[in-house]
């Protein structure tokens, strides 16, 4: 079992992940930005972030590279419907912040379940 913690702006989507996850056996908590999701993490680490890019106030990527410098071993699972950002390579870009892996919606949650469950096994799932 894992502590999971998503950010993600969509509550439908959270909501149904967390169902999926806790289904699992993981323990899920939940936020609506990336400030929110900072804060819960100080207040109660997390095994993996699941962490959507484009959200209002703090966005994913700004997240990510905040998550990654204050907490370096948290696994972080970037997620967006978007690909591509002008010339930017959304995917890239969360990886090269320490995202341990990105996910374009839509997905099917059990291969979000399966991917959480890769990253808690020691060795983890590769960056």
């Amino acid at each position: 079992m894992a502590r999971v913690l998503i950010i993600d702006d969509d509550v439908t989507l959270r909501q149904s992940l967390t169902k999926h996850l806790e289904h699992a056996g993981h323990e899920v908590r939940q936020a609506a930005d990336g400030d929110a999701g900072v804060r819960a993490y100080e207040r109660r680490a997390a095994d993996v972030v699941i962490v959507d890019i484009f959200m209002p106030g703090q966005g994913g990527l700004q997240t990510i590279g905040r998550l990654r410098r204050e907490w370096p071993g948290v696994k972080i699972v970037a997620i967006s419907g978007t690909k591509q950002a002008g010339a930017i390579d959304v995917g890239g870009h969360a990886l090269a912040l320490g995202a341990d892996q990105f996910i374009s919606k839509p997905f099917e949650a059990a291969e979000l379940a399966a991917l959480v469950a890769s990253l808690v096994r020691p060795g983890g799932a590769p960056s």
